[in-house]
């Protein structure tokens, strides 16, 4: 049952991962099992979110209200986008890879469907920011020199 408290909660915005990792120290997993299950749970919710993203695109854009709004948004993204046009891809992951908050792969989901990011490449690109992420979080654990921790 923890399995799937830690599975959960990474696979929620806001907290994914940096939420996951936490909660299954907490709740008693060793630091390996945390991390894989944490992993595992952010990594699960990538596709779903791409292919729910390319559905409500095509809705919003049938919907007269909301289609200008929408499209006055992407465009402005879009605008915006030199440094990811620079960067390429490893914007995108290190966009996830970085533990802050809003940085996760909800927003990277987001952003890579926004860019025209092929699913493939977006699915691959952001997973490995998770796994980044969560190797970063495990060496934050790691390098704690006292026991006493405010969050795990």
């Amino acid at each position: 049952m923890d399995y799937l408290k830690v599975l959960l909660l990474s696979a929620t915005p806001v907290f994914e991962i940096r939420g996951g990792f936490p909660l299954g120290i907490i709740l008693g997993m060793s630091r390996w099992e945390a991390l894989l299950v944490s992993i595992l749970g952010n990594i699960a919710i990538i596709i779903p979110l791409l292919i729910i993203l390319s559905k409500l695109e095509k809705f919003i854009l049938k919907t007269k209200g909301f289609n200008n709004l929408y499209m006055r948004m992407v465009n402005k993204a879009r605008r915006k986008a030199e440094s990811f046009q620079k960067y390429g891809k490893y914007a995108l992951l290190l966009f996830v890879a970085i533990p802050l908050p809003t940085t996760g792969a909800w927003t990277a989901c987001v952003a890579a469907h926004m860019f025209g990011i092929p699913m493939r490449d977006s699915f691959m690109i952001i997973s490995l920011g998770v796994v980044i992420c969560g190797l970063i979080l495990l060496s934050a654990k790691l390098i704690t020199i006292s026991g006493y921790s405010i969050f795990w």
